[in-house]
């Protein structure tokens, strides 16, 4: 007999299946894991700092990497390095030399990068719209945990 947890109930999961094809809701760690495991690496590149910056910088169109590290504040080369190797990589910003002396290279949102500004603006929107309340809740927990480091 199968528990009432098993039963087949719509999901996340089953939205990406093919049309009459239903996946029961996880449970279990394993099935959790196969399920988040792809969300949480996207979400984790997506929702660092200097990815956001970027993301944010070069929504106005391409942008040369000297002109990028201008208009983000605090980022060292380094980290935009990575940041927009990473970003390539996952299909979200174009990088186009142009053979000249020296070679200028652009970088530029693609499709998918101009679609994650809205997401990104939704959550910034509820960010601004929260930071007191973050705050507050954060000065709670100082006080009751003796924790100073944020409050």
């Amino acid at each position: 007999m199968e528990s009432a947890v098993s039963e087949t109930i719509p999901s996340p999961i089953a939205e990406s299946q093919p049309s009459g094809v239903h996946e029961r809701t996880p449970v279990t760690f394993a099935e959790c894991k196969r399920v988040a495991i792809p969300m949480t690496d996207v979400l984790g590149r997506i929702g660092s700092k200097w990815t956001v910056y970027v993301i944010m910088g070069l929504t106005t169109g391409p942008m040369r990497f000297s002109e990028l590290k201008r208009h983000i504040e605090g980022v060292s080369q380094k980290m935009l390095t990575a940041t927009l190797r990473d970003l390539e990589q996952d299909g979200f910003v174009t990088r186009k030399v142009t053979p000249t002396i020296p070679p200028r290279v652009d970088y530029e949102l693609t499709d998918m990068g101009m679609e994650l500004r809205k997401p990104l603006a939704a959550i910034g929107e509820w960010a601004r719209d929260n930071a007191e309340r973050v705050s507050e809740a954060r000065e709670r927990y100082a006080l009751i945990n003796g924790d100073k480091r944020r409050a």
